[in-house]
């Protein structure tokens, strides 16, 4: 498996926006209100000279504006005085946007839109082949207040049939198995010269596509909605306090039950006008893959819910630069991947390939991830959990069970064959497993792997803290509750001391890596851990699934 990719692949630079957002949360929360002032000027002066405010664009200024409504009682009153002109008509400046869209309605072809993100061939394949979600339409007619994806009020733009359908046969061409029909976006709103969705669910069934669609039934889509029922259209409803109330009246016209999520006085997932910029939320987005919209396609990296990322999820535009598709996983499957670890996917010849580095948004997660029960959905691995297999109880257990591993494994790869019959590369897999197997049953190869786990994760936070001033700011604040216990006794004067702590069976490994995250939080540079990183460089092994030593140049040259 190659790992060797460009640094930019898929690493992507933030918006002037994105950027002005995390400085003006940065400034709020140090109380710094002259920084704060000059700040929301800036973001109102870059705003008022844009031609056109695309999707992500509006959904940032609305997220600006939510967090100076949410913090505006904690500034001094001349601070509010002076800045009460330009949230004003920043205000408006949003308003007139939407008016002017939702009034022109633009229909995006497929030409202007391929052309708008200038990509060549394998990349628009492997954009149709990670495809998870295909967005019809650019804002939504109910605008939901507690919508995790901060949808727009408002169809602003759609998606020509033609392209839709040309999009739904490349997606099927490049066996892409399972779609969602909705996003921010509500699919029952797109329509076109008498089309609605009814005619694209009909196309698709000419297709292998699966798909699922998930809709609020806008105001006027009763019939389409009974339309869809009878062509045994896979839909669900999702119902709010807002249209329950319709949903019970369509309900009682129709004889067939309706599938609902979300039918609950209050949702589990606080988000969109709900987000308090001020705490980390057990949401994440459940799929890694592509999302299509009008505005362009986005690769989707899960992420805590917090003022980081409000949608639970970070989108990175996928340009003519993008050399590095994720592997698409979904629901259950998605939660199962471990966000901690670099991503598998695909380089432009669609080879299996994998990054030899964390994303950004990935160490922010682990940065963020205090090992809370709470915070950690059912089904994925937290880094606390992964961090245990390394502690001497499990290694114990580990060995115990050694007999009914290789009983399994006999079971998963000789049923019906013999060991020699095996191609070379299957006996490659079968005695790997097995060897790995039996090197974390060690005491000293558990040890080693534990070193090199701690070491790739340290290395890849050093780096962060030192770059990204602003985010580190940010996710201090996110942390202030957090509590280290039993862990001041601990001093780092040098890497030794984290060589001899960490082979101590009796600490905790977690509680240790989360002491040493907070040193360098605060810190930024550390010589001890700095010189820990260098003495036990670490690499991540995709073909064994775990981290390991490399080479000792590369990885002193890479720091320094």
């Amino acid at each position: 498996m190659n790992t060797q990719l460009p640094i930019h692949s898929l690493q992507s630079k933030d918006s002037f926006l994105e950027t002005k957002k995390n400085q003006l949360l940065a400034a709020i929360y140090e109380n710094n209100f002259l920084t704060l002032k000059e700040i929301y000027k800036a973001i109102f002066t870059y705003a008022s000279e844009l031609n056109f405010l695309d999707e992500n664009t509006q959904k940032l200024l609305n997220q600006i504006q939510l967090i100076y409504k949410k913090f505006k009682s904690q500034f001094p009153q001349p601070i509010v005085t002076q800045l009460a002109p330009y949230n004003t008509s920043l205000s408006h400046l949003i308003s007139a946007a939407v008016k002017k869209d939702i009034h022109q309605v633009r229909c995006i072809d497929l030409t202007d839109w391929e052309n708008r993100m200038q990509l060549n061939e394998p990349q628009k394949n492997l954009i149709c082949k990670t495809t998870m979600t295909f967005q019809l339409t650019s804002g939504c007619s109910n605008f939901c207040r507690r919508c995790n994806e901060w949808a727009l009020p408002g169809v602003r733009a759609h998606f020509s049939y033609t392209a839709i359908c040309t999009l739904i046969d490349h997606m099927a061409q490049q066996k892409n198995k399972e779609i969602a029909l909705y996003g921010a976006s509500d699919p029952l709103d797109w329509e076109q010269d008498g089309k609605t969705l009814s005619d694209i669910l009909v196309h698709i069934e000419k297709t292998p596509l699966q798909y699922s669609i998930l809709t609020k039934v806008p105001k006027g889509r009763q019939s389409l909605l009974k339309q869809l029922i009878q062509q045994h259209a896979n839909l669900s409803v999702s119902v709010t306090a807002r249209n329950k109330p319709r949903i019970e009246k369509i309900q009682a016209e129709i004889p067939t039950p309706l599938s609902r999520q979300h039918d609950t006085d209050d949702l589990l997932i606080p988000a969109g006008l709900d987000e308090d910029f001020s705490s980390v939320k057990p949401s994440i987005t459940d799929g890694y893959g592509t999302e299509i919209t009008p505005d362009g396609a986005f690769i989707i990296i899960p992420a805590f819910t917090s003022a980081l990322h409000p949608f639970g999820h970070k989108k990175i535009p996928v340009t003519a630069r993008t050399e590095f598709f994720p592997e698409k996983k979904t629901g259950r499957a998605a939660l199962l991947v471990d966000y901690f670890k670099p991503l598998k996917g695909y380089n432009l010849n669609q080879e299996a390939c994998c990054l030899d580095y964390l994303l950004e948004v990935q160490i922010e997660s682990i940065l963020l991830d205090t090992g809370e029960y709470e915070l950690t959905p059912p089904g994925m691995r937290s880094v606390k959990e992964y961090l245990s297999i390394f502690e001497e109880d499990a290694r114990i257990q580990r060995k115990k069970m050694t007999l009914s591993v290789i009983r399994h494994l006999k079971k998963e790869f000789l049923t019906d064959s013999t060991f020699n019959d095996l191609p070379d590369p299957v006996r490659e897999i079968y005695h790997g497993k097995i060897h790995q197997h039996l090197d974390l049953c060690k005491k000293e190869n558990c040890l080693d792997a534990k070193i090199h786990t701690l070491s790739f994760f340290l290395e890849a936070i050093y780096k962060y803290v030192k770059t990204n001033t602003t985010r580190t700011k940010i996710i201090k604040f996110l942390l202030t509750k957090e509590s280290v216990k039993n862990l001041s006794e601990f001093t780092l004067e040098n890497f030794e001391d984290i060589y001899q702590i960490i082979s101590d069976s009796r600490i905790n490994n977690f509680d240790f890596f989360r002491y040493m995250i907070t040193v360098l939080l605060d810190k930024t540079e550390h010589s001890a851990i700095e010189q820990f990183i260098k003495t036990y460089p670490a690499t991540y092994d995709p073909e064994k699934d775990i981290f390991v030593r490399t080479n000792q140049a590369q990885s002193s040259a890479s720091i320094n």
